[in-house]
Order: C-alpha cells, then sequence, then structure tokens
C-alpha cells in the first residue's frame, strides 16, 4: 500500500499533535522526565507541530485556521495542566508554546520565499 506525500504529513501531524497532548498532561509522577530546559521543550514542541501542520497541503484559510488551532491547543494544554495532580498551568510555557508556533509559520514561508 502506497502512501501519498499529504497522507504521511497529516499522520505525522497526529502523531505529534497526539505526543504533545500525552506529554502536557501526564502526571510528573510518571517517571518520564523532560529535563531542565521546559520552555526550550514547548517552544520546540510547538514549532515541529506547527512545522507538521505547514507541510500539508491544504487552502490557504484553513491553513491559517490550523495554525491558529495549534496555539489554542497550546493554551488549552496548560489550562488542563491546572487538573492534573503536580501540574501547574504557566504562562510563560504558553506563550513558549505560541513562539514556537509562529517561528514555525516564519521558518515555513521564509523557506518558500527563497527556495
Amino acid at each position: 500500500m502506497v502512501m501519498t506525500r499529504n497522507k504521511l504529513l497529516i499522520l505525522s501531524f497526529s502523531c505529534v499533535f497526539i505526543g504533545v497532548g500525552i506529554l502536557s498532561l501526564i502526571p510528573p509522577s510518571s517517571g518520564i522526565e523532560m529535563g531542565e530546559h521546559d520552555k526550550w521543550n514547548h517552544f520546540i514542541a510547538y514549532l515541529i507541530l506547527a512545522l507538521n501542520w505547514c507541510f500539508i497541503k491544504n487552502k490557504r484559510g484553513f491553513f491559517f485556521v490550523g495554525l491558529l488551532l495549534c496555539a489554542c491547543y497550546g493554551l488549552s494544554l496548560e489550562y488542563f495542566q491546572g487538573f492534573v495532580p503536580g501540574r501547574v498551568p504557566s504562562w510563560l510555557d504558553a506563550l513558549a508554546n505560541a513562539g514556537g508556533v509562529v517561528t514555525g509559520l516564519i521558518l515555513f514561508t521564509s523557506k518558500k520565499r527563497f527556495f
């Protein structure tokens, strides 16, 4: 079975989307340690999420709605962390999430201009 490039990108986006959600909402006592660079982890995760979205072929309006949803996803996960024992929502984490999405958009549009 041969998958088209766009289907593979949708699969990749879905895996990153779910992975970010799981890692954001598991309790710290789960044994998965994310390291000392928390804000960078947030930034990189959402940068990868946004770039995955950018490479999926879709209409222009849907493209920007998807990026807005990526940023809102980061905000909502930060909110829901307040309900997970041992987790605390953070505006700085939400800012790092949004920064990753914006940087992903900038990198993608820069790539299209220069290549």
